[in-house]
């Protein structure tokens, strides 16, 4: 059994390391290796001192040939130092020898692109994901796990449209079939699937939109927990049970935008609430904007959501009719590629925003939830 991690808050995945196809990329085990050594290096300094036989015993990957185990540890070791993430020291063998590693934080700053032929744009590659304590004690132990959780961690990002698709999950995890990735992904206790809704295009044809997948973090450690928590739930808690919207009640990082005094509302919370049908989380929403108008910087944060919303709105607006034309008045093998030129229009909306981020004020507004 892995080491389950009790202090600090969370540690910092580059995003390069999910660059598959490029000198970057990160396999399972490396990023779990990675991820620990964040863990145990000491506050206020780069340096670690180990062995790999603990870092066999904190991940929990002890088997009954220690060697086999140790050079497991190793190999992973070299490939990070390989790709650039630590300097790695040691006498003459780390499978045997005191190891010395510092962690190179100028990863965060790396770039990467990766290129698939059924998508016209790169996926491109920068900056860092964060993974919270107990996202790490949820994910460690499992083939990919850690991965996923990483992953699904920086794709949940607002600035991302579109789902993961099931190919992506493929890249990512670096295996050969979509099947497999989706044997992965339901291995994932962590993750719930909402199906993409079926519908019946303009040609009579079924199709069915990108899944998605909600993340739940929350994992009762006892029987203790279950009856102690049957007795007494907080008020988030039985909010949360009145909530029949599953993309909000299972996402926590939406949910607690809408429902949590305490959490900033935005973009995802926002898109929510404007979106449910469910009448509970459209009275908590509007609950959370009222609050943020009476405050006197309140309307400009509003304004500043309602104005992204309808943004997106728009862009969806533009696809939808894009589509519409080009099956009026083609024949099939006419048809442009849509995922190109949906990406056509999401650099022009990037572009815009990029522009907008020059005159956007809400970073000095931290007193307006």
């Amino acid at each position: 059994m892995a080491l389950k991690i009790t202090t600090g808050k969370f540690v910092q995945i580059p995003n390069v390391a999910f660059g598959f196809g490029t000198d970057y990329k990160l396999n399972d085990d490396e990023l779990k290796v990675y991820a620990y050594l964040q863990w145990m290096k000491s506050v206020g300094t780069m340096s670690i001192r180990t062995h790999a036989t603990i870092i066999v015993e904190d991940l929990g990957w002890t088997t009954s040939k220690s060697s086999r185990d140790n050079a497991r540890v190793a190999t992973a070791l070299e490939g990070l130092k390989d790709k650039g993430y630590i300097n790695l020291s040691f006498k003459s063998d780390a499978r045997k020898d005191a190891l010395a590693i510092e962690i190179n934080e100028d990863m965060k700053n790396a770039e990467a692109e990766s290129k698939v032929d059924w998508k016209e744009r790169p996926f491109k590659f920068s900056g860092y994901t964060e993974i919270k304590m107990n996202e790490y004690n949820l994910a460690v132990e499992g083939d990919y796990h850690l991965t996923v959780m990483a992953y699904h961690n920086w794709r949940s990002n607002a600035n991302f449209e579109y789902a993961i698709a099931d190919k992506e999950w493929a890249e990512v995890l670096e295996l050969k079939t979509v099947k497999q990735a989706r044997a992965i992904i339901d291995d994932c206790t962590f993750l719930t699937k909402i199906s993409g809704e079926h519908y019946v295009d303009d040609k009579g044809q079924l199709r069915q939109e990108t899944n998605q997948y909600v993340k739940t973090t929350h994992v009762k450690s006892s029987v203790g927990e279950v009856h102690a928590e049957a007795k007494s739930m907080s008020f988030l808690e039985k909010e949360r049970q009145k909530v029949t919207d599953l993309l909000v009640q299972l996402d926590d990082e939406t949910f607690y935008q809408i429902f949590d005094k305490k959490t900033r509302f935005e973009f995802k919370g926002f898109k929510a609430w404007k979106e449910t049908t469910c009448d509970h989380v459209k009275k908590a929403g509007q609950k959370k904007v009222d609050s943020i108008l009476k405050n006197e910087k309140g309307k400009f944060v509003v304004d500043r959501l309602e104005n992204e919303y309808q943004q997106h709105l728009s862009h969806q607006a533009q696809v939808e009719a894009h589509t519409k034309r080009l099956e009026a008045s083609m024949d099939e093998s006419d048809f442009e590629n849509e995922i190109m030129w949906q990406e056509r229009m999401e650099r022009a909306r990037e572009a815009r925003k990029a522009k907008e981020k020059a005159s956007d004020i809400s970073q000095w507004l931290d007193d307006v939830i």
